[in-house]
């Protein structure tokens, strides 16, 4: 089933950015780049009781029925050449988002859905994927003429325990304490969770902009069929090994044969975004290997 009276929002341009396109490097080269600034317990304490919401807020939801988006992707060799793809996602699925209302003009209103970036998994956009199309540019919404519209399709869940807190972003690997990099754009290979059950792993495309940073197809992928949680620990559990993550096999078959290890290691650190404010980073071990992801920020 469809929308009804329910239109796709390809690209909203009021309190929305899509992600700068600069040059990924891990170096001085990107004029972004800057050097992370490790932060003890005492100042993450300092920074959270001198700053409102300074952990990102997610929400999830549940699709009560099926439900079609159309999502915008960038072209692998045209920076002009946009692809347009209606992506399905089915019943039940889990998602990321947010529930709004936007301001038309001082009589008109128009309530959204609009979904986190870039947290659509490859399983739910390969149908529609060529070989043409890079990562999409742009969030991806759906409005209707009132919330209830919106609200017979999407029902607000707790956060899967697959789901790290704070953050649907991948983890990207640390480059190190004496590196710069970019608080903005990747710079090495990632790990994607992604909110309908999915573990990712996808190398980096060097020297590339934001959007051809990463294929879409990622170079290897599981559905989750277990998540277990144990102090900083969250355990994933799926059916075959995932190259690159640093998995491990704990069963001889089944759809619980691999496990992942994701710890959050309460190191936390701080980078300037360029504008009088600074991100919020949080590392994590996911395998054996140093990873970090975005959680939340702050302004000066």
């Amino acid at each position: 089933m469809k929308f009804k009276h329910l239109f796709v929002i390809l690209a909203l341009f009021i309190g929305l950015i899509a992600i700068p396109t600069a040059t990924a490097h891990a170096d001085s080269e990107d004029p972004d780049a800057v050097l992370p600034h490790r932060i003890s317990k005492s100042q993450l304490a300092k920074i959270l009781k001198d700053y409102e919401d300074v952990w990102s807020k997610v929400t999830y939801y549940k699709t009560t029925r099926p439900v079609s988006i159309t999502v915008k992707f960038s072209d692998r060799n045209d920076t002009k050449t946009i692809h347009k793809a209606v992506v399905k996602i089915p019943k039940n699925t889990i998602v990321s988002g947010t529930k709004s209302v936007l301001e038309i003009s001082k009589t008109k209103t128009r309530s959204i859905f609009q979904f986190g970036f870039d947290t659509l998994s490859y399983a739910l956009m390969k149908p529609v994927l060529t070989n043409e199309m890079a990562l999409s540019r742009q969030w991806t919404a759906v409005y209707a003429k009132k919330m209830a519209s919106i609200n017979k399709y999407f029902v607000k869940v707790n956060r899967p325990a697959y789901m790290p807190a704070y953050s649907t972003r991948p983890f990207y690997k640390y480059p190190g304490d004496n590196v710069k990099f970019s608080p903005w754009n990747a710079s090495t290979d990632r790990v994607k969770i992604t909110p309908d059950g999915y573990v990712e792993f996808t190398k980096i495309n060097p020297n590339q902009d934001t959007y051809r940073s990463f294929n879409l197809v990622p170079d290897a992928s599981a559905k989750i069929h277990k998540a277990h949680v144990k102090g900083n620990t969250r355990y994933l559990y799926y059916s075959h090994h995932v190259k690159g993550v640093g998995d491990r096999q704990v069963a001889k078959s089944g759809p619980t044969k691999y496990r992942l290890a994701i710890k959050n290691l309460h190191r936390p650190f701080t980078m300037f975004d360029g504008d009088q404010g600074s991100f919020l980073m949080s590392q994590y071990q996911v395998g054996r290997t140093l990873y970090y992801t975005r959680s939340g920020g702050f302004s000066a």
